[in-house]
């Protein structure tokens, strides 16, 4: 469950090492791979803008950085870093602190709903407030502790994952830094109680942020329709439930523990594939079907999505029939993951027993279903037109149109195709894959 510190270490300062311009520095280039800089002063001034200037290609030192487009100069936009004796620390540089500390931190942990004004406030509303108070008396501080813990822990937190030397090494910290928030900011108690006083006020939300997150052009008033208009009670049920599952208790922890878990096997036979995919696509079709067996690679699902011979693209994402074939596709490809009959015994560690009670918990995905609903619903929201007092112009939206808008459910076959995508263990033929404790 944890990184090795000597590794974690040397990644450090390996890291910590570029923000000098000393001779023949290897920083990280956007365009692929690390670069040696021959002259290193004029050559790091040039690669705010170049990433070329007297450099040569050598091999790719962040994966996860080239995966995601983020390169050496986003990082240290925001991140400074300080040697100490038990090795390199980052934290956010002084423009960031000094936010957080004197705007985020005091209405986070200061404000209340009876000295809020307009002037004093930004994130939060009144409304919002009075939510938050309302919530369990020993969660009342867990707004402040969350911008206390990503002021402390969110710099360094945010490089090791940037500067993971592999992908593995990337999940392994997602899981350490995820598991260790959850135990201290106690999530699985103030956690729950914070996120259902949030979507409880987030229908009336009407902070000043809103002011600045909406653009000019955009009607304020709209969002008010949206806001309320969305089926947020749903969501909040829906999130509940999923909080509750991920803090079920289990031999690993919680139940979280165990997701992220089968999240760093999966990614370690994504790696697999990637690496081995080059042999696989030169081979034959016998080559082929025998690297398809595999269980620690992902060429059988592949296999399955090539197969299916459809293109979710040629048609319209918001479209039915999008969803049907996009869906449809994905359910035989973890199928394919799940079900093959040599890796069944394997596949535990990807199936979590607290997983499975999650996945057949019926009312999760009955929320689900009416926040989806709901957000169908708002399309004429954005076309609707009055001419006069209760008179629609319908030259901007058809008035049967409006109609069938209103009455649409989700299709019980969209429904079906999305659960046998994400609970794929449940619908393998033959012998049943067993989930793990």
């Amino acid at each position: 469950m944890k990184l090795l510190l000597t590794a974690l270490l040397v990644c450090m300062c390996s890291v910590a090492a570029q923000d000098y311009a000393e001779p023949h520095e290897v920083v990280w280039d956007p365009a692929g791979g690390e670069v040696v800089w021959d002259e290193a002063e004029t050559a790091v001034e040039e690669d705010w803008y170049t990433n070329r200037r007297g450099s040569r290609q050598t091999t790719e030192p962040r994966p996860v950085r080239q995966m995601l487009g983020v390169n050496r100069w986003q990082i240290i936009n925001i991140v400074d870093s300080e040697v100490h004796e038990e090795g390199v620390k980052y934290r956010f540089d002084d423009d960031v602190i000094e936010r957080v500390r004197e705007d985020v931190i005091p209405e986070l942990c200061y404000l209340t709903s009876d000295n809020i004004t307009f002037g004093n406030s930004f994130l939060l509303d009144k409304n919002c407030l009075e939510e938050f108070e309302s919530v369990n008396p020993q969660c009342l501080g867990f707004k402040c502790d969350l911008a206390h813990y990503f002021l402390e822990h969110g710099a360094q937190i945010f490089t090791d994952f940037f500067n993971a030397t592999d992908y593995k090494e990337g999940m392994e910290i997602i899981r350490r830094e995820v598991s260790t928030a959850f135990e201290k900011l106690d999530v699985c108690t103030c956690g729950r109680e914070f996120f259902k006083a949030t979507f409880k006020c987030a229908p009336f939300y009407y902070a000043n942020a809103l002011s600045f997150a909406i653009p000019s052009n955009y009607n304020l008033a709209n969002f008010g329709r949206i806001a309320r208009s969305v089926d947020a009670k749903s969501a909040g049920r829906f999130f509940d439930r999923l909080l509750a599952g991920v803090c079920e208790e289990t031999s690993s922890g919680i139940c979280l523990n165990s997701i992220l878990s089968a999240l760093e096997e999966l990614v370690e036979m994504g790696v697999n594939t990637v690496e081995d995919f080059d042999d696989y696509d030169n081979g034959d079709r016998k080559h082929q079907r025998k690297q398809e067996k595999r269980c620690d690679a992902m060429f059988g699902p592949y296999r399955a999505w090539v197969k299916d011979g459809r293109d979710p693209t040629d048609f319209s994402m918001g479209n039915e029939q999008f969803w049907e074939v996009m869906l449809n596709m994905t359910a035989k490809t973890t199928n394919a993951l799940y079900c093959e009959k040599k890796c069944k015994k394997d596949r535990g560690v990807l199936y979590p027993c607290c997983l499975r009670r999650m996945l057949e918990d019926q009312k999760l995905f009955d929320n689900v279903e009416k926040v989806i609903e709901s957000v169908y619903k708002l399309i004429p929201i954005f076309d609707i037109q009055y001419n006069s007092f209760y008179e629609i112009d319908t030259m901007s939206i058809n008035l049967e149109e409006i109609e069938e808008i209103a009455s649409w459910t989700v299709p019980a076959n969209l429904r079906d195709a999305f659960m046998r995508t994400i609970h794929a263990a449940k619908y393998c033929e033959g012998k049943i894959v067993q989930c793990s404790n």
